[in-house]
């Protein structure tokens, strides 16, 4: 374990082991408790670059000429909570991160205790300076998109159809009487009596149109969700670090 009495300039930047021997990244800060001002966590630049620092609590570790050596693996230090580098824990953050180191591995607490006024950053004594840059950060808002609704009006069309009729006609048929028929024999008198007419009556077939209303048509409506893609793009803003002066990096005076 680091003793009390340990330089924490002495591992700015010193290379860190894991349980297994292996190289996991490098030192970045130190944190060191409000009330009793000793440390109480180190971070470790891990990921490509040392684009991540995660934090590791600072009784945990071992320091040798080496380098600075942890109890615990690569994969398990990358899954710590998330907590962002920005010079300060919280109350809260802070006791998440002694929950999980203690859950797994039985790392003890030295210094904090749970809801006290939490770490800071230890800074050393070397010039250096600090780029930020702007990321976009885009979420999603449900919103009115439109309204359906249902409406039945009434159109008037014309409609034809054909409709098979019957009716009667009037067949009149003139026969030339037989001469040898019994019609046909003379003496047969005209008879001047009135007679009454034969009537025939003609019939015929004509439509009569009704209406009658049936169900043509159902329409049935809903909602659903589709997802689909859209790309946002926005100004952000980087800041780089340049370097100025005569001295080279590296170069002997």
């Amino acid at each position: 374990m680091v003793n009390s009495n340990f330089d924490i300039d002495s591992i700015e930047n010193a290379d860190v082991y894991d349980s297994e021997g292996a190289k996991i990244g490098s030192v970045g800060q130190v944190y060191i408790d409000a009330q009793t001002q000793e440390p109480e966590f180190v971070t470790v630049n891990i990921g490509l670059f040392g684009s991540r620092e995660t934090f590791i609590p600072f009784g945990a570790t071992n320091f040798s000429p080496e380098g600075l050596r942890v109890p615990f693996s690569k994969a398990y230090i990358k899954d710590a909570p998330n907590i962002d580098v920005d010079g300060h824990l919280s109350a809260e953050e802070e006791q998440r991160l002694w929950d999980y180191y203690s859950s797994g591995h039985g790392t003890g607490r030295h210094g904090t205790e749970a809801g006290g006024p939490g770490v800071g950053t230890q800074t050393s004594d070397a010039d250096n300076m600090v780029a930020h840059e702007e990321r976009l950060k885009v979420d999603t808002e449900q919103r009115e998109a439109g309204q359906v609704r249902l409406r039945k009006r009434v159109r008037t069309e014309n409609q034809s159809i054909e409709v098979p009729v019957q009716r009667e006609e009037l067949v009149v048929e003139r026969e030339q009487v037989d001469p040898n028929s019994a019609e046909a024999r003379p003496g047969g008198a005209i008879d001047d009596a009135n007679h009454e007419d034969e009537v025939v009556t003609l019939r015929e077939e004509r439509p009569v149109v009704e209406k009658e209303t049936v169900a043509t048509e159902k329409v049935n409506i809903g909602k659903r969700t589709v997802q689909e893609t859209e790309t946002v793009s926005g100004e952000v803003r980087k800041e780089q670090i340049d370097v100025e002066g005569d001295a080279e990096p590296g170069a002997k005076h």
